[in-house]
């Protein structure tokens, strides 16, 4: 059970950051960020097989390889962003958090635009 594994690491660090942002708030982040790191690593494996999945569907579909490409860059890039805004707002700067989850918005819609025109481009195909 992997999970109880997380949710411990999780409740261990928040509670270390409870302790420590009353004494030494530079090293509550610090252990804030380990502990999200540990957590992020836990999961290696699931993001492995994620990934082997997403590899295998797209070889039995045909579904080409720049595609399936832009599909994990915009997953990761959520990923990425929701976790350091989270990160960020930890700290206090709520504001900046927000800012960095529009950026991961504004790239995310970006690297879809190619999917979206091969959709529409397949669907005015089929129609005609």
């Amino acid at each position: 059970m992997e999970i109880v594994k997380i949710a411990a690491i999780g409740l261990i660090t928040a509670f270390c950051v409870i302790l420590l942002r009353e004494q030494k708030s530079e090293i509550a982040v610090l252990a804030s960020i380990a502990g999200g790191c540990l957590i992020l690593l836990s999961l290696a494996d699931y993001f492995t097989e994620i990934f082997t999945t997403l590899s295998n569907i797209a070889d039995k579909t045909g579904i080409p390889h720049g595609i399936y490409k832009t599909v994990l860059k915009i997953i990761s890039i959520g990923y990425i962003a929701d976790f350091s805004a989270g990160i960020i707002e930890d700290t206090g700067q709520k504001a900046l958090a927000e800012k960095i989850v529009l950026a991961g918005k504004l790239i995310i819609m970006v690297l879809s635009l190619p999917i979206l025109m091969l959709l529409f481009d397949t669907i005015a195909g089929a129609l005609t």
